[in-house]
């Protein structure tokens, strides 16, 4: 520790009277100035970069939210790694359907970043999830229950959920070991996992997919985690540390996802879930920007929910985005990564979208 006594203070000595801290700030840090006068459409300066990701091999994990980034770096020219593509003969909503063309690899959405940690330690070799804990079964069909949704139909026996998932996990290390970037959308902080090794779901069992069940939940032996700010920016920093392990140069890129809970586990209205489960995952975020010079942020949250920059940008459900909304945020971002085949802005269809979580819907009936 430094002896406070030989601390100089910032800034050169002077005797003169000093203004106010606030007299020299910049235009966007007034609320009169930056927010007052606009709309999403001209609010400026929201998001300064961190760093360049021009160049940089760029993986993309994260909630549902997070293909629609996906889908715009790819379409502006920046190379987007897939390890886990499908037969050319497979495209469009047909390989959306069985989990292809979405991230990386075929992962699925992974919503908390215990998950996304959880992960990495698997490809890592820190653990191996128990056959017990992996293998979802109903009606004689398996899934993998780190990512039930890339199978909607289930495999025909437990052993092919295993060879499938140690192929998966291969490919996540190959990911890992190439990815300059690292780009993560949180989606959630609650979660279901196993009692017994705790282990996190990509969902919760019992889940309907295509109108058929997928697991069964048991109180016995699954248990309702709602992760705090300390639990998300602990398991994202020991995924930094693992990912470093595998390429010390990775870059981060971070943002939290606008859209709101489906449902609930917690005893209270859903609304007041949604808003704990975004501040959770917004100040974690916060800490990981402030304490790391390789993790940047993107404000795609505070442009599509907050109400002080116009009418809303929600469909009539209020939770999926309007295409409109994501085009525009899209072009806040690429105001600072400006599309590097020197053509003007493209922006994404945002359809075909792939959300697990909506299928809780379900239960609402």
């Amino acid at each position: 520790m430094r002896d406070s006594k030989n601390v100089e203070p910032v800034g050169a000595p002077d005797t003169q009277p000093k203004a106010s801290p606030y007299m020299r700030l910049p235009d966007r840090q007034f609320w009169s100035k930056a927010v007052q006068p606009a709309d999403f459409k001209s609010v400026e300066n929201i998001y300064t970069k961190k760093f360049s990701i021009e160049g940089l091999d760029t993986a993309t994990a994260g909630s549902c939210f997070a293909q629609h980034v996906a889908k715009n770096l790819k379409l502006n020219g920046y190379t987007v790694l897939d390890l886990e593509p499908g037969l050319p003969s497979v495209a469009g909503m047909v390989a959306k359907r069985f989990g292809y063309d979405t991230y990386s690899a075929r992962y699925g959405n992974i919503y908390t970043t215990r998950r996304l940690r959880q992960l990495a330690e698997e490809a890592a070799g820190l653990m191996k999830p128990d056959a017990d804990d992996l293998v979802w079964s109903r009606a004689n069909r398996y899934w993998d229950a780190l990512r039930p949704s890339v199978e909607p139909k289930g495999l025909a026996s437990p052993q092919e959920v295993l060879l499938q998932r140690a192929d998966h996990v291969s490919r996540v290390r190959r990911l890992l070991e190439r990815a300059k970037l690292f780009v993560f959308t949180f989606g959630l902080t609650e979660a279901w996992m196993s009692r017994r090794s705790g282990l996190v779901y990509a969902q919760a069992p019992g889940t309907p997919i295509e109108g058929r069940l997928v697991g069964s939940y048991d109180e016995s032996a699954h248990a309702f985690v709602n992760f705090r700010v300390q639990d998300v920016y602990d398991d994202f920093v020991a995924f930094r540390k693992i990912a470093h392990s595998f390429n010390p140069e990775m870059k981060f890129l971070v943002t939290v996802s606008p859209v709101p809970l489906a449902v609930s586990a917690v005893d209270t209205h859903v609304l007041a879930a949604t808003v704990r489960s975004k501040a959770v995952l917004r100040a974690a975020a916060a800490q990981l920007y402030e304490d790391f010079a390789d993790v940047d942020y993107f404000p795609s949250f505070e442009l599509l929910s907050t109400p002080f920059l116009g009418a809303a940008r929600f469909e009539e459900d209020k939770r999926e985005v309007q295409p409109r909304a994501v085009a525009m945020v899209m072009r806040h971002f690429f105001s600072e990564h400006p599309p590097l085949d020197g053509k003007r802005l493209r922006t994404a269809s945002q359809e075909d979208v792939v959300c697990e979580e909506a299928l809780l819907k379900a239960f609402s009936k």
